[in-house]
């Protein structure tokens, strides 16, 4: 009986040994966050507000003005009308430019942040199934530090591909 190896398993050790090797030389933070979803457009017309929840892993060279985010994300909206709701969860990649950096040492920044994603949609308005789609997302954020953590404050426009879908979640959030 053969054994092989999941292709998965191979890719996660492929990129984990630069990671791993680089580890010394970059800041690597998590982030854990939560906030006011608003829809907009023709997918704000048919949802109200919603919630939502976001867990990632970000990585940033001191002094670089340049970082990365990898988020997974989970947003719900009550469909006007109906007792369904609307969800929109995905994995996102994203750049971070400090608008900042260098300049202060360990205090507050403005920073930009965007990138794509891979969202899952669910539409009760249309469909009861969900639809996966490719997306991508645009904003900016406040960050401050705290006592061995920082908080963060950021909002970012979210639209995915092939859907009505756009919505705005507006988020506090924690890193360490």
């Amino acid at each position: 009986m053969s054994r092989t190896i999941p292709f998965s398993v191979v890719a996660v050790a492929l990129l984990a040994v630069p990671m791993l090797a680089s580890a010394q030389a970059n800041t690597t933070h998590f982030n854990v966050g939560a906030g006011l979803t608003l829809p907009t457009g023709a997918f704000g017309d048919r949802n109200d507000a919603g919630y939502n929840v976001i867990v990632g892993l970000g990585m940033k060279q001191p002094g670089s003005s340049l970082g990365f985010r990898a988020e997974g994300i989970y947003n719900e909206f009550n469909e006007r009308g109906t007792s369904d709701k609307s969800h929109a969860s995905g994995i996102t990649g994203n750049a971070i430019y400090d608008l900042a950096a260098g300049s202060r040492n360990n205090t507050s920044s403005l920073y930009l942040i965007g990138g794509i994603g891979y969202y899952s949609t669910r539409e009760p308005f249309f469909s009861s199934e969900s639809q996966t789609n490719i997306g991508w997302n645009v904003g900016g954020g406040f960050e401050f530090p705290l006592s061995g953590f920082s908080a963060y404050v950021e909002a970012r426009y979210h639209t995915v591909s092939n859907t009505a879908v756009r919505f705005v979640p507006i988020s506090f959030g924690v890193a360490f």
